[in-house]
């Protein structure tokens, strides 16, 4: 059990969540290179949480080149010149987080059933398909499918949405001047190609949101459909509600 005097988020598991405040302390140089870090038991006792859940959050610095770890000895910060280069990493204009992108795939297909009415295109007509997969902690978080017509897919490389999402490549390369963008949201079942770069399997549903994007004449740009998994990701919003009827009068005689 955590701590009661330190406040975790509800829907992020410890382990991410200690490995986040971990990894501040090492790259803001609070922990001096070659040099031990506090025990697992300490960092149990000093998060409040489990020597499992330590261990977990080690693993991850250790995959990612943060620190070394010898048997018998501890845990060691790893000098900033001997870590790997920290990967670049994309925000995503719609929903405000920031994510490690690689790219998967650019092909031309047929345009397929489901994007057909709101691409403005005919079935089976040739669109291009982007699929990238997006990483937070180096872990699979989303994949994102871009459809949109070939004339204006030949002109993104790669390499262009390793630098910028696609809405900042649409809007400040090319200079679309865009409408405002349609987002829905639903749950459902993955295919496989989803499932397997999310490393989940087809039973577990997972979070799709999907962008409908136009230029300033309403013509159809692309369509984005970004699939979550339902246990890394969470939607929240906050409704304002009307006042109610009649309070303005009586404040007013208040």
């Amino acid at each position: 059990m955590a701590s009661p005097g330190i406040a975790y988020h509800p829907s992020v598991p410890l382990h991410v969540q200690i490995q986040r405040v971990l990894r501040a302390r090492i790259e803001s140089g609070e922990w001096e290179p070659d040099r031990p870090m506090p025990t697992e038991m300490a960092l149990a006792a000093r998060f409040g949480v489990s020597r499992t859940t330590i261990r977990e959050a080690l693993r991850v610095l250790t995959r990612d080149g943060l620190i070394l770890r010898h048997r018998g000895r501890g845990s060691f910060v790893r000098p900033p010149r001997l870590r790997p280069a920290t990967p670049r990493k994309i925000t995503n204009l719609v929903l405000g987080y920031a994510a490690e992108i690689k790219v998967i795939t650019v092909e031309t297909v047929p345009a397929p059933g489901h994007i057909v009415e709101p691409l403005g295109v005919e079935r089976g007509s040739p669109v291009t398909r982007f699929v990238r997969l997006e990483l937070a902690d180096g872990a699979p978080l989303a994949v994102v499918v871009n459809y949109m017509r070939v004339e204006l897919g030949r002109r993104i490389r790669p390499r262009d949405l390793m630098r910028l999402s696609m809405l900042e490549f649409l809007r400040d390369r090319l200079r679309l001047r865009l409408a405002p963008i349609r987002q829905s949201i639903e749950a459902r079942l993955p295919d496989p190609e989803v499932a397997g770069l999310l490393k989940t399997d087809l039973t577990q549903p997972v979070l799709m949101v999907r962008l409908v994007v136009r230029n300033g004449a309403g013509r159809p740009l692309e369509i984005s459909d970004t699939f979550y998994r339902a246990d890394r990701y969470r939607y929240e919003t906050e409704t304002r509600l009307p006042p109610a009827r009649g309070s303005g009068a009586r404040a007013g005689r208040a």
